[in-house]
């Protein structure tokens, strides 16, 4: 990754958004953070802004502010929900609000990201997709369907921008310490971790690594792209 770059994180409060955005701000970029409530992560490097990425009303602000502070260089759309049950037993309004997050918060966050990365003809976009879409494992039927659907977004988008110095790669987690882990049950986690070749959780700097790789001029020609931890496929 470019020295000194503007870092836009999508779901900054927890989680894998939280554990970069404190990576990232004590490597030198900037980061704005996106959440719908606020974070109490203070750091010269770190702006929040309360944003709802399902909701076009709070995205308008958010990238206005955004766009003020200048260029914006990568995005990182981190934010998502889990609800994991059988197909039969999970809420409609469960499954709906899965796919309103995941997959149609991916695609408005990043049309207004693309408003901005079209003005210096240079923009990263990587998403955190999950080995759910490999494995297929039983309960995660909603979940893996929108993280496939994230996918499938990166792939189409970067067709759509093959012109421009612009990319879109997704990054499959394996496990990852944190509250969106303390859903799934412990026999679950068992059975996905049974599946992997690389079992141990993944790190923080294992993820900075993959996206710093992505995010780099070295890999201007890689886009569209998945890649998964955990050695499945």
């Amino acid at each position: 990754m470019r020295s000194g770059c503007t870092i836009l994180i999508a779901g900054s409060r927890q989680g894998v958004g939280r554990a970069l955005a404190e990576h990232y701000t004590s490597v030198g970029h900037r980061v704005f953070g996106l959440s719908r409530g606020a974070s109490d992560l203070v750091h010269p490097q770190y702006h929040h802004i309360c944003a709802d990425v399902t909701k076009e009303e709070t995205l308008k602000p958010a990238f206005a502010q955004i766009a003020d502070a200048g260029a914006l260089h990568v995005l990182i759309f981190s934010a998502a929900i889990a609800s994991p049950g059988h197909s039969l037993l999970i809420r409609n309004s469960q499954a709906e609000e899965v796919l309103r997050t995941n997959l149609f918060g991916a695609f408005l966050v990043s049309r207004h990201a693309l408003r901005l990365m079209k003005r210096t003809k240079f923009g990263r976009l990587i998403y955190f997709s999950s080995i759910a879409v490999p494995l297929g494992s039983a309960g995660s039927a909603v979940y893996g369907a929108s993280k496939a659907g994230l996918e499938q977004l990166a792939f189409s988008l970067s067709h759509e921008f093959a012109a421009d110095d612009i990319t879109f790669n997704t990054i499959g987690i394996s496990t990852f310490a944190s509250p969106m882990l303390d859903l799934i049950t412990e026999k679950a986690q068992n059975e996905a971790r049974a599946a992997l070749l690389k079992k141990d959780a993944v790190q923080v700097d294992e993820l900075a690594g993959a996206i710093n790789f992505f995010a780099s001029d070295a890999a201007r020609q890689i886009t569209g792209q998945s890649i998964y931890f955990g050695g499945v496929r």
